[in-house]
């Protein structure tokens, strides 16, 4: 068990002042391998939905998928693709509160396991209605997970990888995708079977079989922990993989001392209601963005080639099964590949330009794929290079798609407080499945009823993103959790360096064992008294 032996002087510094200089790559650090690998739990929780979209586009091009299920379009159609947004919402209910009464752990392991009953009841499904329930199922094991995911993500990952880990959560969702692309691409050769949709629906469980499994053995988020009262097993985990076990490390006495005193203040100031949403300029600034981002996400014209690739390919006169599979299926890769690309530059070129040249790229390459595929379809689909010119833009999309979509999680999990984050996992959910149902519905009936003029309303949509971006992302890189909050609150916010000097956690971090409950210094009682009066 880890103990403090001596106290440190924090006075003015930020999280990034303490962390060692000189450790090991993780790759070459056996504890930081092993960390890592445990928010494996975590991190491909987005390949159960990468995976579900990309086999519902490659089963709408499975002549057996097709005959099946009486080959369903419009809205029935939309039904099918809809389960597991409908699942999710369903969750919204209780996920949160099972993130903040149980951790972080246990709701993605339950969650996982609520997955795996869904696509084993899809791959059983013997009709329309039991297809359709089994995919609500699924949605509502990943909705719960999904909830947990991002928090566990930020809150256990070691400073200097924050940021990387957290958007290579959404990375796995093109990985998903490409799993499921060449699954359903190999599986179409089982002429004849409905096995040619079965297996791919039954190998959906798979990676929720290896989180489920992960998350009995992960740590569980040190915040919770001090939240509930658990500071020594914080301290735990936070010296076992944070500082190669040495207690005394500099970087685990400012964690505690910073995330011990910013909790308490935000315990004395009962934030974790519903309420604090709107009881401050901040909190209302962060309630736009936890409720924008996910849905900006959804509608920015990326709907069409996640679930209706093979509509948008008949409006260029691209028709055969096989070629759109592997269109598909190229797609899929190219979107995984470029995903891990941007991952990685989330500290290098920081959260708010990433969602500026992302969402800047994504309206140009829009435009361009509008007039070639109106002068294609005006030109009877007899000018090849037009159809072309289309496959490169969607092409192109889906690079800038990917160049902002990773760093959305990590961004909603900076700029909210710990106490509001499990909320905040839950609402990214709500708002960008509630813009789903309508790429669930409208999308195929749209594309059906006005073809690429449809695509005009993306190009309008994606130029209103731009302008919220550029006027309502402010940049939060290089900032510890605990002190992301001063962008919102002032710099004079009870939070990180200014909570621990008022609890006098700065000059002796011993203290941040010492505080049971609501036994705090008498000064910051004082203090968020008047700030709440203020």
């Amino acid at each position: 068990m880890a103990e403090f032996t001596n106290s440190d002087n924090f006075e003015g510094l930020q999280l990034k002042d303490v962390i060692p200089q000189g450790r090991r790559p993780w790759y070459k650090d056996t504890t930081l391998i092993k960390l890592n690998t445990l928010m494996l739990c975590a991190l491909i929780t987005q390949i159960a939905s990468g995976y579900d979209s990309s086999m519902l586009n490659g089963m709408q091009s499975l002549p057996e998928w097709k005959d099946y299920f009486g080959h369903p379009t419009g809205t029935r159609l939309g039904a099918m693709t809809f389960g597991p947004t409908g699942g999710t919402l369903i969750s919204v209910l209780v996920s949160s509160q099972l993130c903040e009464r149980f951790g972080r752990r246990y709701p993605i392991c339950g969650g996982s396991l609520i997955i795996i009953f869904g696509s084993i009841l899809q791959t059983a499904a013997k009709n329309y209605d039991m297809f359709v329930a089994s995919r609500f199922f699924v949605g509502f094991g990943l909705g719960i997970v999904a909830t947990a995911a991002p928090p566990l993500l930020s809150e256990v990952a070691y400073p200097t990888h924050r940021g990387k880990i957290v958007s290579f959560y959404l990375v796995t969702w093109p990985l998903g995708s490409l799993i499921a692309a060449w699954v359903t691409y190999g599986t179409s050769r089982m002429a004849g079977s409905s096995w040619t949709w079965r297996l791919p629906s039954v190998l959906q469980c798979f990676f929720s079989l290896i989180q489920a499994v992960l998350s009995l053995f992960a740590p569980e988020s040190p915040r919770w922990l001090i939240y509930n009262n658990r500071r020594q097993e914080a301290l735990d985990v936070l010296t076992k993989y944070h500082a190669e076990g040495d207690p005394n490390s500099r970087l685990v006495r400012f964690e505690m001392a910073e995330i011990t005193a910013t909790l308490e203040v935000e315990k004395m100031q009962k934030m974790s209601r519903w309420a604090e949403w709107v009881s401050s300029k901040g909190n209302r600034h962060r309630l736009f963005l936890a409720l924008y981002i996910p849905a900006m996400l959804q509608w920015s014209g990326n709907g069409l080639t996640s679930y209706y690739l093979a509509k948008v390919l008949n409006t260029i006169n691209i028709t055969e099964s096989r070629t759109q599979l592997v269109i598909n299926a190229c797609l899929s890769v190219w979107s995984f590949l470029t995903a891990c690309f941007f991952a990685t530059l989330v500290d290098r070129m920081g959260r708010r330009r990433l969602f500026l040249y992302g969402m800047g790229g994504m309206g140009i390459s829009y435009i361009i794929w509008t007039v070639c595929s109106a002068i294609n379809q005006q030109r009877d689909f007899k000018d090849k290079g037009f159809a072309a010119a289309v496959l490169l833009m969607i092409f192109v999309f889906s690079a800038c798609y990917h160049m902002c979509s990773p760093v959305a999680p990590t961004y909603i999990m900076e700029v909210v407080p710990y106490s509001l984050r499990a909320k905040a996992s839950m609402l990214y959910q709500l708002t960008g499945n509630l813009a789903g149902i309508y790429n669930s519905f409208a999308n195929p009936v749209a594309m059906d009823a006005i073809s690429w003029k449809y695509y005009i309303v993306w190009c309008v949509v994606i130029g209103i993103n731009f302008t919220l971006i550029f006027f309502f992302f402010p940049e939060t890189k290089g900032l510890g959790l605990e002190e992301v909050a001063e962008i919102f609150d002032g710099p004079d916010a009870l939070v990180g360096r200014n909570a621990m000097r008022e609890m006098g956690l700065d000059v002796n971090t011993d203290k941040a064992m010492a505080i049971e409950g609501d036994q705090s210094p008498e000064l910051v009682k004082k203090e968020v008294e008047h700030t709440e009066k203020a």
